[in-house]
């Protein structure tokens, strides 16, 4: 067992932070600079489309190198962007308006508080828009001048086919969330899920859809996804205690610093927004390792015909800040670092304002138990109007005076460089080009309980190590709701060799980006997605692949080759 000590202590530390997240309510409970509740909107939801459109016309300032957003902020933009609609009046088309009032009657609630609240006289136009808007149907809700709770059901079935092979797909559940006063949030989503039949990717290791913690059921896969969270709040911040998905850096078919691959986590997070120039976020995280802790097995009813060995994981965190600059309106510049360590919760990472690689250093760690640090930077241009670039950086490994010497062998690194323009030739037709190379070795750490990952699936971008993708997509409107996507994506895949070779085996061998065996794909995909009604869905798409690999171990057998894929699935509440 390891020494009682150390559980204390860890039991400690939750205390401490217990007390000052009570602490921090009672304040902010009697602040007079109180804003308006916190309840975050899922990343999937399609308002950040929209948003991002609102942003790249010129109507909004958007904060979108750290999501998820929250309602309250959501319907803060929308009020933003009806406010210069009626200085400008031709701003939008009519789609457009149809879409914006379509999620005002989503965020009626939150709209309706901020209104309320403001010490600004609105203008009639304003006014007006709102006022003839009615709330979206809600399965059940209540609301008053202090509380509001909201619930759904959420169900869905789908059907796919690749060349002979068929499944078939359902999602049943329920979310709720809801708010107390103007500063405490809090929000519930269960759903469980099955996925059946001969075309079941089981573990999408090298998938962009999400990874899941799965248990086997009749020709398929079953499993949970359960998010959640409490949340506290004030003029210029919030805290929070969450399960929920994050995408952190801009990247619109992946993120490199966190995205929504790997499954929820519960987690710890930070927002600081001081003044209109400056943001930042923290967050401290809960981990699966995924590797037995051998000191914490013991037998449950020993001695008994109902022994039974309970095994432990390694305990497993991460740390991560990111902070952002936007001294121009259309510039916004962003820089952070995580870390990943095992074992003992460790008081020095709960500190927001660290770069937390040089602790094990200043802690006299060195290699022992050492945590593994990531360093990133982001940068987002929104010029001229229609118009974003941007570009990620992820800087796993470094050493400076390699460089010099034009050695790059211990150089890990990924990066992502993508642009879009919106209204491309026609209104609400729209063009995305991005590019992300990943080297050798990114996300992974010579402790297998330390790399950046969640139960196995990266905590980064989908692709993994080695790996790189060009992907082209148009995205167009035609009816409110209805929308259309077509793409073509190129994406290779190197070898995984052991991590031996990134360590004492570098000077063996030297192992090049998409050293061998190759994996190749060619994917020309079309998708179509509805939303009649809020939440109601239904969601197409024909894909088809040409996936060669040399080593076809490491993916299901009937994804190889050239392939015809259809898909099709009604959902409500996606």
């Amino acid at each position: 067992m390891k020494p009682l000590h150390s559980q204390k202590n860890s039991f400690r530390y939750l205390q401490l932070l217990t007390g000052l997240l009570f602490f921090s309510v009672s304040v902010f409970q009697n602040s007079s600079d109180i804003y308006s509740q916190v309840v975050n909107v899922s990343v999937d939801n399609g308002i950040y489309d929209f948003l991002e459109k609102m942003n790249l016309k010129g109507l909004i300032k958007l904060d979108d190198e750290v999501k998820p957003f929250s309602r309250n902020y959501i319907a803060g933009k929308i009020i933003e962007a009806v406010n210069l609609i009626a200085e400008k009046k031709s701003a939008l088309n009519s789609l457009e308006i149809e879409e914006l009032k379509f999620y005002s009657r989503e965020y009626k609630f939150e709209i309706d508080f901020l209104l309320s609240s403001s010490l600004s006289i609105q203008s009639s136009y304003v006014m007006n828009f709102f006022s003839d808007l009615n709330e979206r149907w809600y399965l059940l809700g209540y609301s008053d001048s202090l509380f509001n709770i909201k619930f759904s059901p959420i169900a869905s079935y789908g059907i796919s086919a690749a060349n002979k092979l068929s499944g078939h797909s359902r999602s049943i559940g329920i979310s709720t969330y809801g708010s107390y006063s103007d500063w405490f949030g809090f929000s519930f989503d269960l759903r469980d899920k099955g996925e059946f039949g001969d075309n079941v990717d089981k573990k999408k290791y090298f998938s962009p859809l999400r990874g899941a913690w799965t248990k086997g059921a009749p020709n398929g896969i079953e499993y949970s996804d359960v998010k959640g969270s409490i949340n506290f709040n004030w003029k210029w911040g919030s805290i929070s205690l969450i399960k929920d998905y994050l995408q952190w850096g801009h990247g619109k078919f992946g993120q490199l610093i966190l995205s929504d691959k790997s499954p929820s986590y519960p987690h710890i997070r930070l927002q600081l927004k001081p003044v209109e120039w400056l943001r930042f976020s923290y967050i401290h995280g809960w981990l699966s390792s995924q590797i037995y802790d051998s000191a914490y097995f013991y037998n449950s009813y020993p001695g008994s015909i109902s022994q039974t060995l309970i095994k432990s994981y390694i305990p497993k965190y991460i740390a991560a800040n990111i902070v952002t600059l936007s001294p121009l309106q259309w510039l916004d510049v962003s820089a952070g670092n995580a870390v990943i360590y095992g074992g003992e919760l460790r008081p020095e990472f709960f500190l927001p304002f660290m770069f937390y690689k040089f602790l094990d250093h200043n802690s006299g760690r060195g290699d022992v138990n050492d945590a593994n640090g990531v360093m990133y930077f982001d940068i987002a241009v929104k010029y001229p109007v229609n118009f974003k670039w941007y570009s990620t950086l992820l800087i796993d490994v470094t050493e400076i005076r390699n460089i010099l010497d034009n050695d790059f062998r211990n150089t890990w690194i990924g990066f992502t460089l993508g642009g879009k323009s919106i209204d491309l030739i026609i209104d609400n037709l729209d063009l995305s080009i991005e590019y992300t190379r990943i080297n050798p070795w990114v996300y992974e750490h010579k402790n297998e309980v330390t790399n950046y990952k969640h139960l196995k699936y990266p905590l980064g971008h989908w692709l993994g190590q080695n790996a790189d993708q060009f992907r082209i997509q148009f995205d167009f409107q035609l009816l409110r709701g209805l929308k259309f996507k077509l793409y073509n994506e190129y994406i290779r895949k190197g070898g995984l060799e052991e991590i031996y070779y990134a360590y004492s085996g570098m000077k063996i061998i030297d192992l090049p980006f998409l050293y061998p065996p190759l994996r190749t794909e060619n994917r020309l995909g079309f998708e179509f997605i509805y939303e009649y009604l809020h939440d109601l869905i239904l969601k197409g798409s024909y894909v088809y692949s040409d996936i060669n690999d040399q080593e076809s171990a490491r993916e299901p057998v009937f994804m190889i080759g050239s392939k015809n894929s259809y898909s099709i699935t009604l959902f409500y509440g996606l």
